[in-house]
């Protein structure tokens, strides 16, 4: 689990921190609207162990018969801190109350957490299956068959679609903005959101019960991918409307990657790469908050250039580092690297003193 977790917070980290974001490896950049790179698969996979980690955590026979104390007030603190921690990020050094963003990565996660809680102590394997299986199909069914209002018929186009009217009409000027009118975190696509932490919370419980059978486990995540590619021929793979068929694919990918580093790492077995991905996985988002206030202010502090007028220092450091590398997306690729660094050797000083931030 924490291999599988720093993984998916190295990858956001360098996918949110190139060093020039005009020449990116086309994996490294996000679709463009329909389609999947392997820019849009970290954050989804976040998700889905937000999932498994409630699965293996939270005893729901325990919490259902009242045995532990404490427990809702403590989801609560955590969904709370996750959720300004969120709205910190968005305002910080750019802080507008008339525009502030309200939606975002650490928001999504903490609805995500306190859905999945509530309903992993409340239903069983059964009753999540079931309940996911309403959630991707009812999704389909509202995109696809209600109108967008203002437009007279159903769309899925990157213009008009209805989770950017729906984001417009409660969140108004607090969403997203950059040349869009729909938010990535959405409200509308919360909903199958939750679905990809149902998924990983499925996951979770087959290791909770021994992880055996994970050539099942490893079949079954690929009749998820089977599933969800077929269904995008009519329900297009979508991260920002976070459709039902990006959610298998992802989900099913997040599948065969937990019982495949399940197999690979558990029981004591180590190779060169699961070490830094271990450290980095234990405290997750203390890192990600790390990163994303680091970039900011590097890009917030200016500085005067040769010719008279003004540049960032995030601009400045890799033009001064880089300016030499004749592969431009190599350079912009080591430059998030060389952020991921320092978070690196923080993670190693936090695992050497046996400190786990946890919100």
């Amino acid at each position: 689990m924490d291999i599988l977790r720093g993984l998916a917070i190295a990858g956001m980290i360098v996918v949110n921190n190139p060093g020039d974001a005009l020449h990116v490896y086309p994996q490294l950049r996000h679709a463009a609207w329909n389609g999947c790179t392997v820019a849009d698969f970290v954050f989804p996979l976040f998700l889905f162990l937000v999932g498994v980690c409630v699965a293996l955590a939270v005893d729901r026979e325990a919490v259902a018969a009242g045995q532990a104390p404490g427990f809702w007030p403590k989801v609560l603190r955590r969904t709370a801190i996750l959720f300004l921690l969120g709205l910190l990020e968005n305002a910080y050094l750019r802080l507008s109350l008339e525009t502030l963003r309200i939606p975002g990565v650490l928001q999504r996660i903490a609805l995500v957490y306190l859905a999945v809680v509530w309903l992993h102590v409340r239903l069983g394997r059964r009753g999540i299956t079931a309940l996911l299986a309403v959630i991707l199909v009812g999704y389909w069914l509202v995109l696809a068959l209600v109108p967008v209002p203002g437009l007279g018929h159903p769309s899925l186009g990157m213009d008009a679609n209805l989770q950017g009217w729906l984001d417009q009409l409660v969140l108004g000027r607090h969403i997203w903005r950059f040349k869009t009118t729909w938010d990535p975190e959405g409200l509308l696509s919360t909903l199958p959101a939750i679905g990809l932490g149902l998924l990983g919370l499925l996951a979770g419980l087959w290791l909770r019960t021994g992880a055996r059978g994970t050539s099942r486990v490893l079949a079954w995540g690929l009749a998820l991918l089977l599933l969800g590619l077929g269904w995008s021929v009519w329900f297009p793979i979508n991260k920002s409307l976070c459709t039902s068929s990006f959610v298998l694919v992802t989900g099913a990918a997040g599948i065969m990657l937990l019982a495949g580093s399940h197999w690979l790492f558990d029981g004591g077995r180590q190779t060169p790469l699961g070490k830094p991905l271990l450290l980095l996985g234990q405290n997750p988002l203390a890192l990600y908050v790390a990163a994303s206030f680091l970039a900011s202010t590097l890009r917030h502090i200016k500085l005067s250039d040769a010719v008279g007028g003004t540049s960032n220092l995030q601009a400045f450091l890799f033009r001064w580092l880089f300016s030499g590398w004749g592969d431009r997306p190599a350079a912009s690729l080591a430059w998030g690297v060389l952020i991921l660094l320092p978070l690196l050797l923080g993670a190693w000083a936090l695992h050497a003193r046996r400190i786990v931030l946890r919100a």
